[in-house]
């Protein structure tokens, strides 16, 4: 009986340790820029979330189509937003009052430059990676490559650090296909004030993340928001808060003349997505 108690406890133990932790609520104030009711998200300018992250504008997945009922674009809001591991959405939204719109609303907006389509030639960037050493684009024709940008103090889990969960994930299936070995991944930095080669590199070691495989990139500030808006990704910074940044997603498949094959926009891509991507693309010759 001695016996079969210590395994009972052994194995209640043991299951409440591997039990994520529970997720945290905060409260968000803010106005809805933009509401898209078919991927149950609304983009929010919201104020500072005490305790969790600054004051800027973001797209939020909202816990059911409920939430969006009654609600346009210019309401002032407040709202809970729940945070676990690997996701941020709202549980809760309520309406406040109604205000006009920013006269230049901040979200997903495009350069007035012409954005790369698929078939486009991606042009030279001149990059560092997580080592400090110059890896201008053009060291990754020859390969398959897959760039999507991030940044390592992203604070929502369901942006930079499911792009980076993913070409972990991503990174795994590679590894274990040889016919994918002329496959490279590389994650280009938008706040390279911050995201030093340093930074990066502890960045790539918490993630595993193999150097032969997958690069971690920076560069000038002006130049890599340049670079980025050239793939439709918008980037908006506060002068007065470095740490305030707001942007898109773009991920990108990329053949080995430089060629765009694929744009994967947001990030409701997963990885096999990415991975049939890659698989269909022609190898190199050599």
């Amino acid at each position: 009986m001695k016996a079969t108690l210590t395994v009972l406890l052994t194995a209640l133990v043991t299951g409440a340790c591997s039990q994520a932790p529970p997720a945290k609520r905060y409260e968000l104030t803010g106005q809805i820029l933009g509401i898209r009711s078919e991927a149950l998200e609304m983009l929010v300018k919201h104020e500072d979330i005490k305790g969790f992250m600054p004051a800027m504008t973001m797209p939020y997945k909202v816990k059911d189509a409920s939430l969006l009922e009654g609600k346009a674009a210019g309401d002032l809001i407040t709202a809970t937003l729940e945070v676990g591991q690997t996701q941020g959405i709202l549980t809760a939204v309520t309406r406040t009052g109604h205000a006009d719109l920013p006269a230049t609303p901040a979200g997903e907006t495009l350069s007035p430059m012409a954005v790369l389509t698929e078939g486009s030639m991606v042009p030279e960037e001149i990059l560092f990676d997580q080592d400090g050493k110059a890896r201008p684009l053009s060291t990754f024709r020859g390969y398959v490559l897959a760039l999507t940008f991030m940044y390592t103090t992203c604070p929502m889990p369901d942006f930079c650090p499911l792009m980076d969960r993913n070409f972990a994930t991503v990174q795994v299936a590679l590894k274990k296909s040889p016919e994918l070995a002329h496959v490279r991944l590389a994650s280009v930095t938008i706040d390279p004030a911050h995201d030093t080669a340093p930074v990066l590199k502890a960045h790539a070691a918490t993630l595993k993340a193999d150097p032969a495989i997958w690069s971690f990139l920076t560069g000038d500030e002006q130049n890599l928001s340049h670079f980025a808006a050239q793939f439709g990704l918008s980037v908006m910074r506060n002068d007065k808060d470095p740490t305030d940044i707001s942007h898109t997603l773009r991920t990108i498949v990329i053949d080995p003349s430089g060629k765009i094959v694929k744009t994967f926009s947001g990030n409701s891509w997963t990885p096999a997505e990415l991975l049939a991507s890659l698989k269909a693309v022609p190898a190199p010759r050599h």
